[in-house]
Order: structure tokens, then sequence, then C-alpha cells
């Protein structure tokens, strides 16, 4: 709210500089604490309110000021909003081909692996009939060719878990580690509130000049804008940093999960290549464990993954639990409700009295921070429940492949460590065979479902990648148009 020509008493004037006059904190924390009437004030303070020295504030004076805190608390809001975009942007980066290149080199793994499969049962299924055997070097390639798909999707796995932590710790050079973002978002945060309440403490040493009522009102209700728009930017960087941290536990989580599941699956494919070329079936009870095991990790990956994410999500947001305790209790309706307060009574003054009406900034300014935080929150639930939709989808489809995989992994338990199969003799070769295609077969659906599973997730994705680019609003972009909008304001609020 600017002050230009109010009805003040020249009596009231007399004495004041007009200059820019540095206000002790203490006494504006006592004015804040008094009640906002001369008598109180001049308890608090003396006839005079002494700033330094033998200088003192007058109410026009205090108004003038409350104008140029408004500004200052301002701009803060304005780098914490900045710092928020920029730390969104450098934390937990995800490339533009991240997911089309771990998707190539899995769906190597999973060719490779439906390949085995149809080897196997092609040559263990002539093998069905007493009059012909299993072709050996026929059966030795469909094992290692799997194990060598199984190697390139470790290796992939482990190449992106790698990929994500030079970038993490890159983010952590430039400054946006947790403990630095955290720090560097409590600071802003206490400067915001010493200079509110330095500008309460103001408001109150305003109030106490009858004829500057009007102004009051004003500025109160900005004060209350103000503070809302600190709890929604404060919210908004938990947000971020939450989200993030999730996203990194669990995209580091689920790739050491896929790192062993593979690891296994190659070593058991190994195995079972052991057991044709030495002729001993122990070997394949072996393998089945190693099959067993990567067959769980398939099931319960998902699962563990997104549980390992979300207690980091609340250790993460423990560790923030210091944050403005108004922020966390704070909602859109709340800045709506003020900047609605502050829209009529601007407009109920702008007849009487223009000077009034008049406010650091445009209401069109706050409205357009209103609608910028409405529409993260509402981006932010459309995420919720879009990644709830995966996560369920991706559940079932590793309950499926997994489910398959350790029922594979039994036929090749039974014969293995099945003394009564463990012999060279002709039952136990056809009972092994027997059961080890009826393990191919199982994994035919395993490998097909696989496959098709992993291009729908990333065709799925592009489609919606290409919309929302379209639209404008892929994350990056919205951070740009974002930042140029703050950057806007600021140039706005420093030409004033």
């Amino acid at each position: 709210m600017t002050v230009a020509a109010s009805p003040v008493s020249e009596a009231a004037r007399d004495n004041v500089d007009y200059g820019e006059l540095p206000i002790a904190d203490d006494m504006l924390a006592a004015a804040a604490k008094a009640e906002a009437t001369p008598t109180a004030i001049a308890q608090a303070f003396g006839d005079k309110l002494i700033l330094r020295g033998d200088a003192s504030i007058a109410p026009s004076e205090a108004a003038r000021q409350i104008d140029d805190l408004t500004k200052q608390i301002l701009l803060k809001e304005i780098e914490l909003q900045r710092y928020s975009l920029h730390y969104t942007m450098e934390v937990a980066k995800q490339g533009r081909w991240k997911g089309w290149r771990y998707a190539f080199f899995q769906e190597i793994n999973s060719g490779m692996g439906l390949s085995g499969a149809i080897m196997s049962t092609s040559n263990r299924g002539q093998a069905l009939h007493k009059s012909k055997r299993v072709n050996l070097h026929t059966q030795l390639a469909a094992n290692y060719i799997p194990m060598i798909g199984s190697i390139i999707g470790a290796s992939a796995a482990a190449g992106e878990f790698g990929i994500n932590t030079y970038h993490e710790v890159v983010a952590r050079s430039k400054g946006f580690s947790p403990a630095a973002a955290v720090r560097k978002v409590r600071g802003l945060q206490q400067d915001i509130d010493s200079l509110l309440d330095k500008r309460d403490a103001l408001i109150r040493i305003e109030a106490s000049e009858p004829s500057l009522h009007e102004y009051v009102s004003v500025d109160e209700v900005e004060g209350r804008v103000l503070k809302d728009m600190r709890d929604q930017a404060l919210s908004e960087f938990e947000r971020f940093h939450v989200s993030a941290r999730k996203v990194l536990a669990f995209q580091q989580a689920q790739y050491l999960f896929d790192v062993a599941k593979y690891t296994t699956n190659a070593v058991g494919c190994d195995w079972a290549y052991l057991s044709l070329q030495n002729h001993h079936r122990i070997w394949n009870g072996r393998a089945g464990v190693m099959f067993a095991i990567s067959g769980q990790l398939t099931c319960y990956a998902p699962i563990l993954s997104r549980l390992l994410a979300k207690g980091y999500g609340e250790f993460t947001k423990a560790g923030m639990k210091d944050l403005s305790k108004e922020a966390r209790e704070t909602d859109m309706a709340r800045l709506s409700a003020d900047l609605n307060d502050l829209n009529r009574i601007i407009k109920q003054h702008r007849e009487a009295n223009p000077e009034v009406a008049t406010t650091v900034l445009l209401q069109g300014d706050y409205e357009s921070h209103e609608r910028t935080f409405a529409d993260e929150i509402r981006s932010a639930q459309k995420k919720a429940d879009a990644s709830k939709l995966t996560a369920t989808q991706n559940i079932g489809a590793g309950l499926f492949v997994g489910g398959l995989k350790t029922a594979s992994s039994v036929m090749f338990l039974v014969p293995g460590f099945n003394p009564n199969y463990n012999k060279p003799d002709e039952r136990s070769s056809r009972v092994t065979n027997d059961l080890l295609f009826t393990s191919a077969i199982l994994g035919l659906p395993a490998g097909v479902f696989a496959m098709l599973d992993t291009l729908r997730i990333q065709v799925r994705g592009e489609i919606n990648r290409h919309k929302a680019a379209k639209d404008g609003k892929l994350p990056g972009q919205i951070a740009i148009a974002r930042l140029k909008e703050l950057d806007q304001m600021e140039r706005k609020l420093k030409a004033m």
C-alpha cells in the first residue's frame, strides 16, 4: 500500500525525518506486542518512538516504510520460489532418453530370454518321444543365450544407477544437496519472518493515527496475503524436495533389485549349462535355487522399492519439521479467501480514496501467484494419481512374471535335488526332460509379456510426453515459464 498525501495533522509531522530511517528490531518487536493505541505505544516507548539516537517515527512514516518492507518481503519470496524451481530442475534429473535407453537393453534381455525358452521348448519337446534325444548343443545354447541377456540387463541397471549417482554428485556440487537445500530455505524463511514481524510492528504504529485506519485495513489484509504466499512457497518446496528424494530412492532401489534379479538369473543359466556339460543333474537343483531367487525378486521388487521410497520420503519430511508450522497447516482456500478480502477492500476504497487502493503489487500479480500455486498442486495430484495407477500395473506385472519364473524354478529343483531322478538311467532322463520342458513352456508367456509390457510403458509415456509438450506442461517448460514470470516481477518491484 502506498501513502500519498495522507490526512495527518501537522503536529504529528513535526520533527520527523522522512529519510530512510533504520528501525530497531527490539522496538518493533515490542510495538508488535503492544496494543495498537497511542496510549499503549506511549507506555511502551514514551512520548516519542525512538529509532536511533533522537530520531523518531510518526505513523505516516511507518506507513511509508511498510511499503518498503512489503517490497523486501516479496523479493525474498521470489528468491525462495526461484530456488525451489532450480532445485527441482537439478535434483533427481531425468534425461530425455533415459526411459528408452533402459527399455532398449531390457528388451534385448527379455528377447534373449524368450529365444532361449523357444529353443528349449522345441528341443525338449522333440525329445518327449522315446525315439529322440535332446540335442546337447542346442540345449547348451538355450542356456547361455538367456545368460548373456541377463548380463546385459544387469549391466544396464548398474549403468543407470551410476548415472543417477553422477547427477546427484553434480547437484550437490551446485549447492543442491538435501542438507544445503533445507538450510537455504530455512534461512530464507527466517529472513521473511523477520521482515513480516517488522511490518506487523509498523502497522501497529500506523494504526495509532485514526486518520490512517483505511490504510491500515489494506496493509493488514495485504500482510495476510504475504504470509499465505510464504506458506505456499514453503509447501511447494517441501513437495518438490520430498518428491525428488522419493523418486531417486525408488529408482536406485529398483536398479539394485534389477541387478540382483538379473545376476541371479544369469548364474542360474550358467549352472543349468554346467548340468548339461558335466552330465551332473545336481547343477539343475542349484540353478533352480537361483531361478527361484530371481523370480521372487521379480515379484516383490516393485513393492519393496516403493516401500523404501515412501520410508525415505517420510524421513526427509521429518528433517523439515522445523519449517513454519503455518506452512504445514495452510491451504489454497486460505490464500483465495485473503485475496478476495484484499480485492473487496480495495474496491470499497477505490472511489472514495484511490490512494488507499494502491498496493505495492497490482492485484493481478497476487492472483497470478494464486493460479500458479493452484496449478502446481493440481499437477502434483495428477502425478500422484498416475503414479498410483502405474504402481498398481507394475506390481501386477511383477507378480505375474515373477510367479511364472518361480514356478519354472521348481521344475529345476525337483530333478536336481531328488535322488530318485539324479541317476544316469533312462527314467531319470525322461522325468528330467519332461520337467524342464514344462519349465521352458512357462518361460514363453513370461518373456512375451515382459517385452510387450516394457514397450507399452514407453509408448504410453511418449504419448503423454508429446501431449504435455504441446500444451507447455512439461516440468522443464513450466519451470522456465515460472522463472520468467518471477524475473518480470522482480524487475517490476525494483523499478518501483
